[in-house]
């Protein structure tokens, strides 16, 4: 077989085993999108309002509760008394979501320099209570069923339009950079999270520093970074290293300066003040 053949043949070879390795590459499956949380993770989650919500319907009180008791609580299934002001048309059948301030995040240890001062930026947490839906209007009120409940609902529950939470889907990533570089997409922080803690993990439910007026929306997915800067310990000057990804959070609902995310990937503790970058 003459050099010309032989030649011909390796080329022809060649070209078919990367045909080959094309076509494995073209029919290997893209992960499939996932929901990003559960629904008692949208509609428990918390969030940080851009102003304080109006306090003008709220719970006053709820059956079977002869004896007034200071610490009465209600959950799914009873009814509730709700008193809103004067002018309010409030129909049967009309659904609210119940919150209440979350002002523990305020009372507790401060986590990072310069918390109290960020969470004021963002405006006013809340927590998530609940939902009631009209059973019947009265002159003095309406009567309402707890329809669900994130836990004990008490006297004083503000109760506000309820606005479903779609649960958004997000595509797992498959191999994640732990040491990738800036992509220059937006920057944010994780600024608080719920119940407070101060150390997240996957599954964590964190409050981040941009919402609607920065174009964040429900489904996006970000990267959690920490950035080692330089800084003297002792007398020992360590100098800076590269940004480090240490996990990935998807955005569950937005306010309008923040947003609440799910940690989907926590490769180790990810604490309140790392850093952000939408992937």
């Amino acid at each position: 077989m003459s050099r010309k053949i032989l030649s011909l043949l390796g080329v022809f070879l060649l070209v078919a085993a990367a045909a080959v390795v094309l076509a494995q590459e073209a029919s290997t499956p893209q992960a499939p999108a996932i929901p990003a949380a559960s629904r008692v993770d949208i509609d428990c989650s918390g969030f940080i309002a851009g102003s304080k919500l109006p306090a003008d319907v709220y719970v006053l009180d709820g059956e079977d509760d002869v004896f007034r008791q200071s610490l009465k609580q209600f959950s799914t299934g009873d009814r509730v008394y709700l008193r809103y002001g004067g002018g309010k048309n409030v129909a049967e059948g009309t659904e609210f979501a119940l919150v209440r301030p979350g002002r523990q995040i305020f009372e507790t240890a401060i986590w990072y320099n310069g918390e109290g001062g960020s969470l004021r930026s963002l405006g006013t947490p809340y927590e998530d209570v609940g939902r009631v839906k009209i059973t019947r209007v009265t002159p003095v009120g309406a009567v309402a069923e707890v329809t669900f409940a994130c836990g004990p609902v008490y006297r004083g529950d503000l109760a506000v339009p309820f606005k479903p939470r779609p649960i958004p889907e997000y595509t797992p990533t498959q191999d994640f950079d732990r040491f990738a570089p800036p992509n220059g997409k937006k920057l944010g922080a994780i600024t608080a999270a719920r119940d407070n803690v101060g150390i997240l993990g996957t599954g964590s439910i964190a409050y981040v520093n941009l919402g609607e007026t920065d174009g964040v929306r429900p489904g996006q997915k970000f990267r959690i970074f920490r950035l080692m800067r330089d800084r003297i310990e002792g007398l020992h000057a360590i100098p800076a290293m590269p940004r480090e990804s240490i996990g990935e959070l998807v955005i569950l609902s937005t306010q309008q300066k923040s947003s609440v995310g799910l940690v989907v990937n926590g490769l180790r503790e990810i604490f309140l003040g790392d850093g952000i970058e939408l992937e």
